[in-house]
């Protein structure tokens, strides 16, 4: 899923929860980084639901360790770790 600027922080939530377990998955760390970013940058003063809250320094820390994953998966796609070159004629 895509955020958009019509995308709601329940959006982002729903998105974030369909993404907790991204660690071996590119495609769900980028989704759930997604997900952080929008909610940071679109945080109210406090999010709350029933017995939920949101903490934003928690948030921040996650931020982190998806971009150093996604960072470090996205660099690695299609590279070997060895190749051998053959000099054409």
């Amino acid at each position: 899923m895509s955020l958009t600027s019509a995308s709601t922080i329940e959006d982002a939530l729903n998105q974030y929860n369909n993404n907790l377990s991204w660690e071996g998955d590119i495609t769900k760390a980028a989704n759930a980084l997604e997900a952080v970013r929008y909610i940071l940058a679109n945080r109210p003063k406090m999010i709350a639901s029933g017995e939920r809250n949101v903490n934003y320094d928690s948030l921040a820390a996650e931020k982190e360790k998806l971009e150093g994953y996604v960072g470090r998966s996205s660099s690695a796609v299609g590279r070997a770790g060895f190749t051998r070159g053959r000099m054409l004629t």
